[in-house]
């Protein structure tokens, strides 16, 4: 259950960045929205980590943490404006980073109390599976969102994309 989030959140992770650009401005546009959605990497990771073997305090910890690391990188994004009157790469970055928080602000509540109680009943597994299911859902469609617009930003620019993995 919580691998299947790691594991879709990691995935979406692999961001492609934009080189050999015939358009520097529109790469740097897209690479400063991948640097900082790679900037909230690294405390991700972490936060699914620690449902392993954390504490309730942990988790909470680190969701806070989240939730301050996405309300940053939503208001960074906000300040760029659009690339040249393009807005469809930022809306989509927006919808992509507002969903993380989202979820951090609501359902991460009740999973981290459910993940929390290591003697959980067959109830509780029961109802951790199915909104995990759902925010796996979720989060897959906004990835794929993103990726879309990326792929048509990248097109209407010219742009070659090129994927770079995290830097672990």
């Amino acid at each position: 259950m919580i691998k299947k989030l790691s594991l879709l959140l990691l995935s979406a992770m692999f961001f492609l960045n934009m080189a050999h650009a015939q358009n520097k401005n529109a790469a740097q546009y897209n690479n400063s929205i991948i640097k900082i959605q790679h900037k909230v990497t690294p405390d991700i990771v972490k936060f699914f980590k620690t449902f392993e073997k954390g504490t309730a305090d942990d988790l909470k910890k680190q969701q806070a943490k989240l939730i301050k690391d996405f309300d940053a990188a939503i208001a960074k994004v906000n300040a760029m404006g659009d690339f040249e009157g393009d807005g469809e790469l930022k809306k989509a970055a927006l919808d992509w980073f507002k969903l993380y928080e989202s979820s951090l602000k609501s359902e991460y509540d009740q999973v981290i109390t459910l993940v929390a109680n290591r003697t959980r009943s067959k109830e509780d597994y029961t109802k951790l599976d199915d909104m995990t299911d759902e925010l796996v859902k979720r989060e897959e469609a906004v990835d794929a969102q993103f990726e879309l617009a990326q792929a048509a930003f990248a097109k209407r620019h010219n742009l070659e994309m090129i994927e770079r993995p995290l830097k672990k």
